[in-house]
């Protein structure tokens, strides 16, 4: 009786040892990857001419931002860029891709912690009917 009872408790410490690994592993996994939303492309605006009340025309022009303006030569749609700079108070980065583009990104404040000027990053943009958000991963 008593070898069983300590057979059946080796037996349940030997699984536990076996699964944590794997319920630690699937943890890490399942976090998602930090995105981050295109707020300006620099040098990429729009032109518009308004007419206000009193039938003067106004022009105005609006930074770009739309991701098809990202200049890429990547088939995957991933783009490499070096941190420009970080203002956490408006959770704003600056990042010059390889093809010499300045843009501006709003990230999650947690997205933030541990980048530094000069880190690389990389960007892999969304199909065009997904909205301005892309996703962003440290770089190389």
């Amino acid at each position: 009786m008593r070898l069983i009872s300590w057979f059946n408790l080796g037996m349940a410490l030997g699984l536990i040892g076996l699964v944590s690994p794997y319920a630690m592993a699937a943890e890490q996994i399942s976090k998602p990857l930090p995105s981050a939303q295109l707020v300006e492309v620099e040098g990429a605006s729009s032109t518009y001419r308004l007419i206000d009340r009193d039938g003067r025309v106004v022009t105005a022009v609006v930074p770009s931002q739309s991701i098809g303006d990202i200049q890429q030569n990547s088939p995957d749609n991933t783009i490499y860029a070096t941190l420009a700079s970080v203002d956490s108070a408006t959770h704003r980065v600056k990042v010059v891709t390889r093809e010499g583009q300045t843009l501006v990104l709003r990230v999650a404040p947690e997205a933030l912690q541990g980048l530094q000027i000069g880190d690389s990053v990389q960007f892999v943009l969304p199909a065009p009917q997904r909205g301005n958000s892309v996703s962003l991963n440290r770089g190389q």
